[in-house]
């Protein structure tokens, strides 16, 4: 596993060309980044391209959306559906780098997708120059799951064929309805009574007589008012139960007896014998160059002291317990690096550029 400078190359996603492209983790944050390794020409920032991180002379280092992964993690495999609306967000953003001069042509593991949603990496790159046409068609051709019964495959191949352009791969949106009819039309007269329907007719009603007003109900005479009386009883009609008093002293008993357990554990457990470790290998590359090496966290339940200097690259270290273990390369004239080593695990190697 390489490294460089703080991002730590995890595996190689494609080669095109001279370039080398890397999905990698940046060791100070910890989040995942793309590294293009030997790339020249100018990044194009717009929305939909992976943004810039950092450009050098050996690499360009951009950001890696959290949850994307690359396209051709569905190659022979895509949705249809899907690969549809991935065709034509492509051919979209395609067709917006043409107009702003950048003819690309990326391949499948140089387009992040996540839902919906797609993300170009390395527009700009001069090795990546070519027909966006032909880019679009190679794509769907090789993610489809079945081509000959895939909806856009007739379009795509008379693109390839130069019969069609990209923008015929996405519907144009509806016209905008007009206001005002055009001059010299007639306006369309407004429809007529249907013969088939009845005349409403509306004759007046002669109003019904008021009615006369109720008689007067006799008063009655006052009744006695009820009394109710509401006493309070002497004794609660429930029962009253007290809570029980806290036994304390259980309690207490029962925590020095998981006190007592706690530290029998830490005193009686077994320790590893003295001459197991596991043997790490650190390369240099060039091998003439030196690299100190400095220890400066490790997993839980090792015993070597943190900040001591393990070796002198290149050459052999020992290690008490698997685990990871966090370490600062420190090469003369350059700034340091911190790496978190896996134990065990290959040899590493540090190359100083």
């Amino acid at each position: 596993m390489e490294v460089l400078g703080q991002y730590w190359l995890r595996r190689i996603l494609t080669r095109v060309g001279t370039i080398t492209v890397y999905e990698g983790q940046d060791t100070r944050t910890g989040m995942p980044v793309m590294v293009l390794k030997g790339a020249q020409g100018e990044p194009v920032a717009m929305e939909g391209v992976l943004p810039l991180v950092e450009r050098s002379p050996e690499a360009w280092v951009l950001e890696w959306p959290l949850g994307a992964m690359p396209l051709s993690h569905y190659r022979g495999a895509a949705d249809p559906g899907r690969l549809v609306h991935w065709v034509e967000a492509l051919a979209r953003l395609l067709l917006a780098l043409r107009k702003r001069g950048v003819e690309f042509s990326p391949p499948a593991e140089l387009c992040l997708v996540k839902g919906r949603g797609i993300w170009l990496a390395g527009a700009g790159l001069e090795a990546l120059k070519g027909s966006p046409e032909q880019a679009v068609a190679s794509l769907a051709r090789g993610l489809a799951a079945d081509w000959k019964a895939f909806p856009l495959r007739e379009a795509l191949e008379a693109l390839e064929r130069g019969e069609r352009r990209l923008e015929d791969l996405f519907p144009e949106p509806p016209p905008e309805p007009q206001g005002e009819a055009p001059p010299g039309e007639p306006e369309p007269e407004p429809p007529g009574p249907s013969p088939a329907r009845r005349r409403l007719l509306v004759e007046p009603v002669a109003e019904p007589p008021p009615e006369p007003p109720p008689a007067p109900e006799p008063e009655k005479a006052p009744s006695r008012p009820r009394v109710i009386r509401i006493e309070e009883r002497e004794e609660p009609p429930f029962p009253v139960v007290e809570p029980p008093r806290p036994k304390r002293r259980l309690f207490l008993a029962l925590f020095l007896l998981l006190g007592l357990a706690g530290l029998s554990a830490l005193f009686l457990r077994p320790r590893p014998a003295s001459g197991e470790g596991y043997a790490m290998e650190f390369r240099t590359e060039p091998p003439t160059e030196r690299a100190e090496v400095v220890l400066l966290e490790v997993p839980q339940g090792s015993r070597m002291v943190p900040g001591r200097v393990l070796l002198v690259a290149p050459g052999r270290a020992e290690f008490d317990q698997k685990g990871v273990y966090r370490l600062r390369i420190r090469v003369p004239g350059r700034d340091p690096v911190d790496y978190l080593l896996e134990v065990p695990g290959p040899p590493l190697t540090i190359k100083v550029r």
